[in-house]
């Protein structure tokens, strides 16, 4: 997930001067942004190592690219004022789950499935929620699988589940998002709703796209496997 997606601080130099208790929770947040980098780095090694041994073991790679960030503490404020909530820091935990984001990119329509079913069968790494906006689509169109994974990471302090968030999307799924959000944040587009209209209606297109190829793929790998008919 790239740091693009993030909202730029300047947009949240509107929201200072801080009140002195926003300023204690921005503090906290850089102590615990160590927290979530551990906890990001230990999903992506988790990551590495099923992809690595998924292609030794069936010859394709699973994961195609990935792409992760950190939201710095001015996006978590921004956020928390989109969201109208108190301005602390209990709320931030109590909130927010993106705080640490990964975006997962597979090829195939199946691998989306395949590496949440990876996940759930590790022991150092909980799905503590699933979002299926393929399934279930966004009313815009969009589709993705959003996991919140707890993570132990062992401090000073003792032991702390931290939450990340996994996006795991194909390809096509990545274009089309991608796509979406640069006509959302772009100014001055002519006819924006329009094209938002456009791109809504051509996600079916992407679902289509999916479903073939990934017939295709399982055809490639179980040759006596009839075509499906879409």
């Amino acid at each position: 997930m790239s740091t693009a997606n993030s909202q730029p601080v300047a947009n949240d130099e509107q929201f200072l001067p801080a009140p002195p208790e926003l300023l204690q929770a921005v503090d906290q947040l850089k102590a615990y942004s160590l927290r979530y980098e551990v906890a990001m780095k230990l999903v992506l090694d988790k990551l590495d190592y099923i992809s690595r041994e998924y292609e030794l073991r069936y010859g394709y790679a699973l994961i195609d690219s990935k792409q992760s960030r950190i939201k710095s503490p001015e996006s978590i404020v921004g956020k928390l004022k989109r969201k109208h909530l108190p301005l602390t820091f209990d709320a931030v935990f109590s909130n927010l789950h993106d705080i640490a984001g990964i975006r997962l990119i597979v090829r195939f329509l199946s691998d989306v499935k395949t590496v949440e079913d990876l996940l759930a069968t590790q022991a150092d790494i909980k799905v503590l929620k699933v979002k299926d906006y393929i399934h279930h689509p966004k009313p815009n169109g969009y589709q993705s699988l959003h996991l919140i994974l707890g993570v132990p990471v062992y401090t000073v302090d003792g032991p702390s589940i931290i939450e990340v968030e996994l996006q795991i999307r194909t390809i096509a799924m990545n274009f089309w998002a991608s796509l979406e959000h640069e006509l959302n944040y772009k100014k001055n587009v002519p006819h924006q709703a329009a094209l938002r209209q456009s791109l809504t209606k051509k996600a079916q297109l992407i679902t289509e796209l999916d479903q073939e190829m990934d017939d295709i793929k399982q055809r490639m790998y179980d040759p006596e496997r009839p075509p499906k008919k879409f």
